[in-house]
Formats: structure tokens, sequence, C-alpha cells
């Protein structure tokens, strides 16, 4: 009976700790999802003063897709985990039964196989990730020289303006003292 009983725990066991680990794939795939919806939300983002990415979208979408980036290592690391534990554990209970046959071997080394094209992919696309981040960094720097050009001219033709003005106010100055002494000059002879 007690021996039942242990059995029975164990089972309920083994149970348990699979349902943890899909609920950790499941919850690891959510936040993913999140992370990439928030990703195209921040591209769509377009609140520059010329209706372009501002400095502060794009780096937003840098920080996202390095959130993403770290996701999706977690994710390889949780697929390696759980298909290392598949393995172990087929191959244990293939060497209790005492019945590894060719197809059992065929059916894990298709896995492993499908496994590393999916850490291949993954992999692809990390590195893929990382161009984007490195075009859009590329991009900021460029936004920010352009933007410190149109600065640079809009200060020059500011000071312009302002010495025009000043220029304007002085010959107005010299023009009114002028025209006071030709009156000077007329009136005295009454």
């Amino acid at each position: 009976m007690k021996k039942l009983l242990a059995l029975a725990v164990c089972c309920l066991w083994f149970v348990g700790v699979r349902a943890q680990e899909q609920d950790k794939l499941t919850n690891l795939m959510n936040e993913r999802e999140q992370l990439v919806m928030e990703y195209q939300f921040y591209s769509q983002q377009n609140s520059n003063f010329w209706g372009k990415k501002s400095k502060a979208d794009l780096l937003s979408i840098i920080e996202t897709l390095k959130k993403i980036i770290n996701k999706d290592s977690e994710l390889i690391s949780a697929i390696k985990v759980a298909s290392i534990k598949k393995v172990a554990e087929s191959t244990v209970e293939n060497q209790r039964e005492g019945k590894i046959t060719v197809e059992d071997q065929r059916i894990v080394s298709a896995r492993i196989a499908d496994l590393q094209s999916q850490l291949k992919m993954l992999h692809a696309n990390i590195k893929k990730r990382e161009r984007t981040i490195k075009d859009l960094e590329v991009q900021l720097s460029e936004t920010a020289d352009l933007r410190y050009g149109k600065d640079k001219v809009i200060t020059v033709l500011a000071v312009a303006a302002f010495i025009l003005l000043l220029y304007a106010i002085y010959l107005q100055v010299r023009l009114n003292s002028a025209s006071k002494k030709v009156r000077k000059k007329r009136v005295p002879k009454s």
C-alpha cells in the first residue's frame, strides 16, 4: 500500500513539473509577443518636428529591440533545457524498459535537428535585430547631425536679422537727426 501511495505521489510530482515547464515557455512567448507589439507601436511613432522619428522614439525602439533579443535568449535557453529534459527522459525511459530502437533514435535525432534549426533561426533573428539596432543608431546620429546643422543655420539667420534690425534703427536715428538739422537751418531765417 505504501509503495502504491509513493508511486502516485511521484506521478503527481512529475505531472506538476511538466506543467510548470509548459507554463514557463508560454509565459516567455507571451512576454515576447508583448515586446513585439511594443516595438511595432514605437516603430509607428513619428513625433519629430519634421514628422520623422524623434531621438526618444529611436531610443525606445532600440531598448525594445534589446528586450526582445534578451527574451529570445531566454526562450532559447528554456527550449534547450526543455529539449535536454525531454531527451533525458526518453532515454531513461527507454533504458528502463530495455526497448531502445532505431525508430526512437530517429525521432530523438529529428527532434534535436529541429531544435537546432530553431536555434539557428533564432540566432539569425538576433543577428538581424542587432543589425537593425546598428542601423537605427546610425540613423539617430545622422538625425542629430542634421538637426544640429539646421539649428546652426537658424542661429546664423537670427543673428543676421538682429544685426540688420540694429542697422535699420541706426539709419532711422541718423535720418531723424539729419532732418532735424535741416529744419533748424530753415527756421532761423524768419
